[in-house]
């Protein structure tokens, strides 16, 4: 790990903690103890998909977690973000509206995390709104890669990657099948919430195929402490279309549409208290995606090539109850990807250029309301990655990307244009067959969004004699930039006391982000004249965050063990202040056990939240303990009938996660049967 400059600091300022780089190095030894020289593991293998190439878990020297959907499925989760909150290091933002929640990964939230799709980016961000729509009804899987990834995937990729892969057909037909499929009702008490899905799936000589959807409706949530989360009720469909056409043995055509709606009556801002500034709407957020997908993957080393054209879209309309003022924001993408994969002399070479054009439109009535842009932005990127073996034991990893990205704000005839380099390095040691060690260093970036660039207009009004606070675009704003250095050791064991296997993951990283675009509030003053004050989006801010995590899955026989611990420091490299939005220090466990020849799974997660009071305004979260049940049976009388139930913080805790501004649901028990077809 790099060490900083030497700079005069407050006497509080904090490193990561000594005993969690002791934890480093005393796993590392313990490994490398001849006692523990045992075969590898033989885990089920797991591919990734989030580094732009599928390639085994065990071969990629980055921080990656995937959630498959065996284990997605007694989960039950509310939203895409739930599927994630056992992975350590990576918290649920956004309050207990699950239509709200995101992904923050060692720190960094928001924008500054990338999501994809299915292999597309999602980049929509205004506001308070709702940034992640895919429902996880219509998941297969979501990988998690932790830290920067902009040499693959450009900007936003600062604090990592959350790629969410939707249902296939290969999902739900075994080899030899040709039709299939699933009906599943779930009832969740805590809200009332009932959720129906359903897909169905087929198989030609030629051609794969799926359709499927989901519709949940819901009351509202009651907390831990009995009281009812007002207007938290929700409700929302949506549906998934896919066909694949095996044109030859090596050329394939794909087409891929979603589309989701989601409607009900919230705060303006759902993840705070309903309030005199936080008025409550009727909102109607519809997505639509269309994906045309061709692969080329020859008897050729050097020709395994993939292409995407796509359409994202997303419209929300509001209206506040008080006085039927309404808005209108829509987002539009089209863009492309082509990429391909050559093998020479051993190396992995993966190369490819994409590129998108984003059109931007709100619309306020009323007065005294915020001006959004009309905006248009455009991007194109293009990206290398080498993997070499340099020797038996030892391989690098290089890569680059170069991106190039403009945006045009019509209705105030200003623009912002700029170019980066993505670079990415990483030296990989497979010191013996059971354990691997990869120092890695990555570059990116995040370009500013419209809404920071060109928002004017109406913030808020305080009244006489101030007047109310303006917004002032600032056109002239720098990408946020990271540099994140890293290191990694996977270990992998079978047969260490009896049949059993064991896989366990640390890291610790260290990573520096500049130039910080924050939203800067002017406060009212009276001197020279009374005024409100203003409100703009600045670069502020130059932070380093560093931290460790460690996770461990054991299996024996029947029984399955998950441990992992994650923790993160924060500061303001300029003022030593602690960082806002770190996640507090957090232990998981899930433990779990295979009755009646596997046909019963049940088990007990918990998760172990440390007090967070490391806050830039010496606010102090509550640390708590959350545990919860969960059973999967099916039953050998009932052919194709699965029985599901969870138990979600099984002492109704009355608990708040981090820095956020509401407390988290009360107890739920969630109940399923699922019928396969």
């Amino acid at each position: 790990m790099q060490s900083r400059p030497s700079v005069q600091r407050p006497v509080h300022r904090r490193r990561m903690d000594t005993p969690a780089l002791t934890l480093l190095a005393s796993s590392i030894l313990l490994a490398t103890s001849p006692a523990l020289a045992t075969t590898v593991s033989e885990m089920k293998s797991v591919v990734v998909s989030a580094t732009r190439a599928e390639v085994g878990i065990d071969e990629v020297p980055r921080a990656v977690a995937v959630v498959e959907r065996e284990a997605i499925q007694p989960l039950q989760p509310k939203s895409a973000a739930e599927v994630l909150r056992f992975q350590p290091n990576v918290a649920v933002s956004g309050g207990p509206r699950s239509g709200l929640q995101s992904v923050n990964i060692r720190g960094l939230s928001g924008n500054k995390v990338l999501q994809t799709v299915d292999g597309i980016r999602q980049d929509f961000n205004s506001g308070h709104r709702a940034d992640y729509f895919l429902d996880p009804e219509l998941l297969s899987s979501i990988e998690v890669v932790k830290g920067p990834a902009s040499s693959l995937w450009g900007s936003g990729a600062i604090g990592g990657v959350v790629a969410q892969s939707t249902l296939s057909a290969r999902d739900l037909l075994a080899p030899d099948e040709t039709l299939g499929g699933f009906v599943k009702n779930g009832f969740n008490d805590n809200n009332d919430q009932s959720t129906t899905s359903a897909a169905v799936a087929g198989r030609t000589s030629s051609v794969d195929w799926l359709l499927g959807g989901y519709y949940r409706d819901s009351n509202d949530i009651e907390l831990g402490d009995g009281a009812s989360l007002e207007n938290s009720a929700t409700r929302n469909n949506g549906l998934l279309a896919k066909a694949e056409w095996q044109v030859d043995d090596s050329q394939s055509v794909s087409i891929n549409y979603r589309s989701a709606d989601a409607s009900g009556a919230i705060p303006s801002n759902g993840t705070a208290p309903l309030g005199s500034s936080n008025f409550l709407i009727n909102s109607d957020q519809d997505t639509d995606s269309l994906i045309l997908g061709y692969e080329l993957d020859t008897a050729s080393p050097l020709v395994d090539a993939h292409a995407n054209v796509y359409w994202n879209s997303v419209a929300i309309d509001e209206e506040r109850l008080s006085d039927g003022r309404a808005d209108n924001t829509e987002l539009d993408v089209y863009g492309f990807q082509l990429s391909n994969l050559s093998t020479v002399a051993g190396t992995n070479l993966l190369y490819g250029v994409d590129g998108y054009h984003e059109d931007f439109n709100a619309n306020r009535s009323g007065i005294d309301r915020p001006v959004p842009p009309q905006a248009e932005t455009d991007v194109w990127g293009a990206f290398v990655q080498a993997s070499i073996p340099l020797a038996e034991q030892w391989a690098l990893e290089l890569g680059a990307r170069y991106d190039d990205f403009s945006s045009e704000s019509t209705n105030l005839n200003v623009d912002n244009s700029d170019s980066e380099v993505s670079p990415s390095a990483a030296i990989i040691w497979q010191t013996t067959q059971w354990m691997q060690l990869a120092l890695r260093h990555d570059r990116a970036f995040r370009a500013p969004g419209s809404e920071e660039l060109y928002t004017t207009g109406t913030h808020f009004c305080i009244g006489l004699p101030f007047g109310c606070n303006r917004f002032v675009s600032n056109p002239d704003l720098k990408p946020e930039s990271a540099a994140n250095t890293e290191l990694l050791a996977k270990l992998r064991f079978n047969q260490l006391f009896s049949d059993d296997e064991l896989r366990i993951d640390i890291s610790a990283f260290q990573n520096k982000v500049d130039d910080f675009i924050e939203q800067i509030v002017t406060p009212p003053s009276f001197v020279p004249f009374p005024n409100a004050g203003s409100t703009t989006w600045r670069n502020v801010q130059d932070a380093q965050l560093e931290g460790f995590e460690i996770a461990a899955d054991y299996q024996l026989n029947k029984l399955r063990l998950k441990l992992s611990y994650g923790q993160v420091r924060g500061e303001d490299d300029q003022t030593g202040r602690d960082l806002s939005n770190i996640p507090a220090d957090t232990i998981t466990a899930d433990l779990n056990y295979a009755f009646l020849n596997d046909r019963l799974i049940a088990g007990i997660r918990a998760i172990d939240a440390a007090t967070q009071s490391r806050t830039p305004d010496g606010r102090s979260f509550e640390g708590y303990t959350v545990g919860d049940l969960y059973a999967s049976w099916q039953p050998s009388s009932l052919q194709g009938v699965k029985f599901g139930l969870t138990v979600n913080n099984l002492t109704d805790r009355q608990y708040q996660r981090a820095f956020e501004e509401l407390p988290e649901a009360g107890r739920e028990i969630i109940a399923s049967v699922r019928f396969d077809l």
